[in-house]
């Protein structure tokens, strides 16, 4: 994304190419291949600030995208821990759960002001 503000259907179609690149690692992970998460963290920061940013109409409006996100982002979570098992020590360096992290504070704010 861009350092300009961006609007709401910039934002939903940034959560579309994140959410792809969720599914992506998923199925690569499965099929044992290796996977690069570290553009996966950067672009799920970004579109969560692009988010944030947003009015607070539009802002609610992608709670549900959000959603869906955060639980792709688990499965993603679980699956690297069930591959490799628990590896608190690299936890920032696969990256999958600071982006998580990073992901539910953005969500937990969206719904909090949707209330």
């Amino acid at each position: 994304m861009t350092e300009s503000p961006a609007d709401l259907e910039t934002v939903k179609a940034e959560l579309l190419k994140v959410d792809s690149l969720i599914g992506t690692a998923i199925r690569l992970l499965g099929e044992g291949r290796v996977v690069e998460l570290t553009a996966l963290e950067a672009r799920t920061r970004q579109v969560c600030d692009a988010a944030l940013a947003l009015e607070g109409d539009d802002r609610k409006a992608l709670v549900p995208a959000m959603e869906a996100l955060l639980n792709g982002l688990d499965k993603l979570t679980g699956d690297l821990n069930e591959k490799f098992g628990d590896l608190p020590a690299l936890t920032s360096t696969i990256g999958a759960d600071t982006a998580s992290s990073a992901y539910g504070q953005a969500l937990k704010h969206l719904v909090t002001e949707s209330r």
